[in-house]
């Protein structure tokens, strides 16, 4: 059995229409729910002009491994926090502004990011230290429903709408 912690993962931004059932399966497959007590997800669930949370207890790893991938494939931003794993993995924060790749970012037991000395070391100033922060600080923006490119859903399956 992997070794796991609690998660949550907030999406947001542009969502093509065509991709909202994959994304909703993709939630399913991770275990997301709507709150911690077990209300499930569902399309209706996304609200335009909100982002979308979800979360899940046990998550191999603390992450939504479908999800992450998904959005990451068709650039859905995300912000995923999980809990630490004692002796194994500490909490982290990963961003994805819906380009690039995912940021890693480690955190307190309390949700505080932090940043080793090596890291201070490598940014070299303060702006570039400021800066890090700030993208560790980084929000989805509210979902807006887009039309878009067909989508390969999380079973390889292609979801014309």
């Amino acid at each position: 059995m992997a070794d796991r912690a609690s998660a949550s993962i907030l999406i947001g931004g542009v969502i093509p229409h065509v991709c909202i059932s994959g994304l909703f399966e993709a939630i399913d497959r991770d275990g997301g729910r709507a709150d911690w007590e077990g209300e499930p997800l569902d399309p209706a669930s996304l609200r335009p002009g909100e982002t979308l949370a979800a979360f899940a207890y046990a998550q191999p790893g603390g992450m939504f491994e479908w999800t992450e991938q998904f959005c990451e494939d068709h650039g859905i931003a995300f912000v995923r926090d999980s809990g630490s794993c004692s002796g194994v993995f500490g909490p982290e924060r990963v961003v994805f502004t819906g380009t690039g790749t995912p940021a890693q970012f480690d955190m307190t037991e309390n949700e505080e990011i932090v940043l080793a000395h090596s890291m201070i070391c490598a940014l070299g100033t303060m702006e570039a230290i400021e800066a890090w922060f700030e993208s560790a600080e980084f929000q989805p923006p509210p979902v807006t429903i887009a039309g878009g490119p067909a989508c390969i859903d999380v079973n390889g399956e292609t979801d014309n709408g």
